[in-house]
């Protein structure tokens, strides 16, 4: 006994929230890993929505090139990017600087699925060890305990999966609507394959 608690029901609360701080602490790294990745693929490019074009820091623009199911491929002119001083230090190749942007930003990248899922598998055996633990000892103090190991299981569920909450029907949209964007349609419907 520890105080007015089983010692049994301590140490599996203990555990739930255990398992419940490493789900939270994958989300994070996994989140950060891929704001990392993303911010070296496009390192010194700004990406300007208004015109669903990259920025280069000679002050050139990578347009749209094609996309298949999941990226986007930008791309610059290949004149005006071999010509460029910083070529050399931006990109070896002829056909200009490229860059590939993911359609769905994270958490909706594969990757990011896959890290999701595996935090939210915690999330799930943090909520059933803390019912199989209440039904072991439905006692008063020990019930106080799994009221809020599931209270924390819930609470870290809801945020795990808050980007399904807010993933607005039919996400991403489709192609760009009036403008320019849609004067050069037929360069966005042009099929990328990375293979």
């Amino acid at each position: 006994m520890i105080g007015p608690f089983t010692t049994e029901a301590v140490l599996a609360y203990g555990y739930a929230a255990g398992l419940l701080a490493t789900a939270a602490g994958l989300d994070r790294l996994a989140r950060h890993v891929a704001g990392r990745s993303e911010r070296h693929r496009t390192g010194g490019f700004t990406y300007r929505p208004e015109h669903d074009a990259w920025v280069c820091p000679a002050d050139q623009m990578l347009w749209p090139a094609g996309q298949d199911r999941h990226h986007r491929l930008y791309r610059a002119r290949p004149s005006i990017c071999n010509a460029c001083p910083r070529k050399p230090g931006c990109t070896p190749s002829r056909h200009g600087r490229e860059i590939v942007r993911a359609l769905r930003p994270w958490p909706h990248s594969e990757a990011g699925r896959f890290h999701r899922g595996i935090a939210l598998v915690l999330v799930v055996l943090a909520a059933s060890l803390t019912l199989i633990e209440a039904v072991r000892h439905p006692a008063w103090p020990d019930l106080a305990l799994a009221a809020a190991a599931l209270a924390a299981t819930a609470g870290t569920g809801w945020w795990l999966t808050g980007h399904l909450r807010a993933t607005p029907a039919g996400f991403p949209g489709s192609f760009p609507g009036p403008g320019r964007k849609a004067a050069n349609r037929d360069r966005y419907t042009k099929v990328w394959r990375s293979e």
